[in-house]
């Protein structure tokens, strides 16, 4: 279990968020699919981890609004060293998933549906993210249904079923319309829509990709590795 210090940080968008006194998950414990090493500009993003979700535990031992089922020990634990963007952490399932985040600030965050677009899917934003370690369970709604999931780690809003961006700002930043992730060279590192241009771009674009490459050509554009043509 890493050491990092947490340091204290604002906290935003959603979601629940309590102090860690008086908690009894342990996060602490050692993560179930390991501990996983990533600083600002990580690519691919997003980070994806498969994992088994759910557990015996109830996720109101990290707080009294959260919901579900969690294992007793992390599922996952983030070294996330920050730097100019947001930090998005989001689950994907085909069951009714939840989410618990202890952050590197030491403060507690539980999530069940994100949005409207995220469906049943749960996920957590930081805009101003704190540098350090982050421990994460992924709940279910009955304890001991284990569903298969998806857990992302990502510097872009969240997007679900390669699809849906959400982003509270109709999936634009910085004036362009990112639209979302249907291309199938999504999140491969290089932006695939021939929009933009620049060394982050791929040399062979094709149009049928244009704006279906958003969190790769969105990470690339706020790296100044591309542009808007």
């Amino acid at each position: 279990m890493s050491s990092i210090h947490r340091k204290a940080a604002l906290v935003a968008l959603p979601l629940l968020c309590f102090s860690a006194a008086a908690q009894a998950l342990d996060w602490q414990a050692t993560p179930t699919y390991g501990t996983v090493n990533l600083n600002s500009g990580f690519q691919p993003d997003p980070h994806v981890t498969s994992l088994t979700a759910g557990g015996s535990r109830s996720a109101s031992e990290a707080g009294p609004n959260c919901s579900g089922y969690v294992s007793g020990d992390p599922d996952l634990d983030l070294n996330y060293q920050a730097g100019q963007y947001q930090l998005s952490i989001y689950a994907e399932s085909q069951a009714d998933t939840t989410l618990v985040v202890f952050d590197a600030a030491g403060n507690w965050h539980c999530n069940d549906d994100f949005s409207t677009a995220a469906g049943t899917n749960p996920g957590i934003v930081w805009n101003n993210p704190p540098s350090g370690n982050y421990n994460i369970w992924v709940g279910t709604y009955q304890s001991g249904n284990l569903p298969e999931a998806e857990l992302y780690i990502s510097e872009a809003s969240p997007a679900w079923g390669g699809g849906n961006v959400s982003t509270g700002s109709g999936g634009s930043s910085h004036g362009i319309e990112w639209g979302d992730n249907t291309s199938q060279w999504a999140n491969d590192g290089e932006c695939d829509d021939p929009r933009f241009g620049g060394p982050g771009v791929h040399s062979i674009n094709l149009d049928e990709d244009r704006y279906h490459d958003a969190n790769d050509c969105r990470s690339l554009y706020e790296q100044g590795q591309i542009y808007l043509k």
